[in-house]
């Protein structure tokens, strides 16, 4: 047999090579050490590629450096390359416990090293780097909401961050509809305590699972919103911005009660007789047509959420507090449109951002410290670069972090978010992504390079992930928990 095999053949700073015998299984993604047997340095490296080498009959495989340890016990990015024909081996239950040192509180699923779970090292994000926004990318099919319950649940566990998911498909809460057998968040062990869901089910749901009933006053939501649901014209746009500096109790009070066919205008001298008098004299100069429209638009986003949506309860002072107690927030509004969905999403997210702002404001940072995750499903419909769309979504992703607000940008389709919004998340969470110009889009943007990656996340099977994130050194690859075992282990834990 070749001497050769099983020691590095060819080093740089950026690339280990080394050869294995013919029959020897390894795997893109697999976890290897070398070590320098004079130094006794440990150079830590993940498998990227491999191919067959003609001289040997074996298989050349390629490294990439994720770090190194000396005998000072510190674990740091490597400047120096380990000598020629230093061995490889796979990792030690002694070096799987190193790694599990830089892991944080937040745990979504188990090492994978190759094709291999290593049980032994749980994977988790640590709540501090949620403020600075999280993106999750896959395709249909992938994973993408099994891994949102589990994150939601290890978040309840912790209780060291406040997240905050809306649920238009009623999966979230009480699990998939129509299996009778499934669960959702409300059966976590310590939902009593870190869960706080608001719904818009009835009572006999509601009380059975300790739902509270989501309350939204109109002075909670802002006409601007109509461009997050409506494509406006600019006529329309130039009647909502005519309308900002009003109250919007009294903007949606003045559109469900007046007839604007009537109002007066810059044509029209007669006189308006009604309850909004400066209202009236603002948009007098505003196109007729478009006017209409807004009205019309108005009526029908109330006809929308009429059952949730009133003159004057709100439950946002006590989604701000579960929010400020770590508490995971779930808005429960299954059957809700798109529309509906983001019109309560952004008037909760500006609740949010605008109370984070005033405690800074009066009180300093240290009054705004704490974490909210805001999630954002479908993201590219508010964070797309040539959208209008945008609300209060973009000045979160680019101001939240000052204020402990962060946005989770979750999609499919990472090429249509805007390019300045990716470059401000540091933890993203990268599961199979079938097109290449969204693998590069977020190789381009992750905070450790993932291009020489792209093979493995090209074959990420269904549940796992690449995960790059500033809390952890180094790129991990993950097969994150199915939710229903997590909830088992949850539950035979708190036994």
């Amino acid at each position: 047999m070749d001497k050769r095999f099983h020691l590095l053949t060819g080093t740089d700073v950026l690339t280990y090579t080394w050869i294995i015998p013919p029959g020897d299984l390894i795997a893109v993604g697999e976890l290897v050490v070398i070590v320098d047997k004079g130094t006794k340095t440990r150079y830590f490296a993940r498998v990227t590629r491999m191919a067959h080498d003609e001289k040997t009959g074996g298989v050349l495989v390629f490294g990439l450096p994720i770090g190194c340890i000396s005998q000072d016990g510190i674990f740091r990015k490597p400047r120096t390359i380990p000598p020629l024909y230093s061995p490889v081996r796979a990792l030690d239950a002694g070096e799987n416990a190193l790694l599990l040192g830089f892991m944080g509180e937040l745990e979504v699923g188990f090492m994978m090293s190759g094709n291999q779970r290593v049980v032994d090292l749980p994977i988790g994000i640590p709540a501090s780097v949620l403020n600075q926004h999280l993106g999750i990318f896959a395709t249909t099919g992938m994973g993408k909401s099994n891994l949102m319950k589990v994150f939601c649940a290890s978040a309840i566990t912790t209780r060291n961050a406040g997240i905050l998911l809306t649920d238009p498909h009623g999966e979230y809460a009480t699990g998939p509809p129509g299996d009778p057998d499934s669960r959702g968040l409300v059966h976590h062990p310590k939902a009593q305590d870190g869960l706080c869901v608001f719904t818009i089910r009835g009572q006999d749901i509601a009380g059975e699972y300790g739902m509270k009933p989501l309350q939204i006053a109109h002075e909670d939501l802002n006409i601007a919103d109509l461009g997050l649901v409506f494509d406006l014209t600019p006529s329309q746009y130039e009647v909502v911005n005519l309308l900002l500096p009003f109250a919007t109790d009294e903007i949606i009070d003045f559109f469900i009660n007046e007839d604007v066919e009537s109002l007066p205008s810059h044509l029209r001298t007669t006189a308006y007789i009604g309850n909004h008098q400066d209202i009236a004299q603002r948009v007098r100069s505003a196109p007729p047509d478009a006017l209409r429209l807004v009205q019309r638009q108005i009526r029908t986003l109330l006809d929308l959420t009429a059952l949730f949506v009133d003159s004057s309860s709100s439950s946002l002072p006590e989604i701000l507090a579960a929010l400020d107690e770590n508490k995971v927030v779930l808005i429960d509004i299954p059957g809700m449109s798109d529309a509906a969905e983001l019109f309560i999403l952004s008037a909760i997210s500006r609740a949010i951002i605008r109370d984070r702002q005033k405690r800074f404001i009066e009180k300093g940072s240290a009054a705004a410290s704490g974490r909210v995750l805001i999630s954002i499903e479908e993201a590219q419909r508010v964070l797309s670069q040539r959208s209008e769309k945008t609300g209060v979504f973009r000045e979160i992703a680019m101001e939240g972090r000052k204020f402990g607000v962060g946005l989770g940008v979750i999609t499919q389709q990472p090429k249509n978010i805007d390019q300045r919004v990716l470059a401000q998340m540091n933890t993203l969470f990268v599961m199979g992504l079938a097109d290449r110009h969204d693998r590069e889009i977020i190789a381009s943007s992750a905070k450790h390079d993932l291009r020489v990656l792209d093979t493995e996340i090209q074959t990420l099977d269904m549940g796992d992930a690449v995960i790059s994130t500033v809390g952890i050194p180094f790129p991990v690859s993950c097969h994150i928990h199915f939710f229903e075992d997590y909830l088992d282990a949850l539950w035979e834990s708190a036994s």
